[in-house]
């Protein structure tokens, strides 16, 4: 059994080792921000990271609108792509024609007011044109 001093003297020695790994862990949220999260550069997936007002659209909403909006670009067959909404996150999902018909679904999803991101799940199908 422990005295009271050796009780101390270990959990001095565990509070000054903790000490080190909890600065760590705290600072980490920061490091990885400053490390690399630009928000003006989408990511390899064809995400947007600058949020949008979300709470002012559902996510059916949102569908219905993205699908209007691809509606709209001339020469693209919306009706070939599938669009999902959660949480204001849209995926674009289908085949298209080329890579200026991907731009155009891009940009449009990301115009729809609510959207805060959208997946680039969209690839180019000679049996599209």
């Amino acid at each position: 059994m422990m005295d009271f001093r050796s009780q101390h003297r270990a959990l001095r020695r565990l509070v000054i080792c903790m000490v080190p790994v909890a600065s760590a862990l705290w600072s980490l949220p920061h490091i990885a921000t400053a490390a690399g999260a630009d928000a003006s550069i989408p990511s390899s997936t064809g995400r947007t990271a600058a949020p949008r007002d979300t709470a002012a659209a559902t996510d059916e909403t949102i569908m219905v609108d993205v699908r209007q909006a691809l509606a709209g670009i001339g020469g693209l067959d919306a009706s070939r792509i599938d669009v999902r909404s959660v949480d204001g996150v849209v995926r674009l999902q289908g085949a298209i024609r080329d890579e200026s018909q991907r731009a155009a679904a891009l940009k449009a999803a990301k115009d729809v007011r609510g959207v805060s991101a959208v997946s680039d799940e969209l690839r180019v199908a000679r049996s599209a044109r």
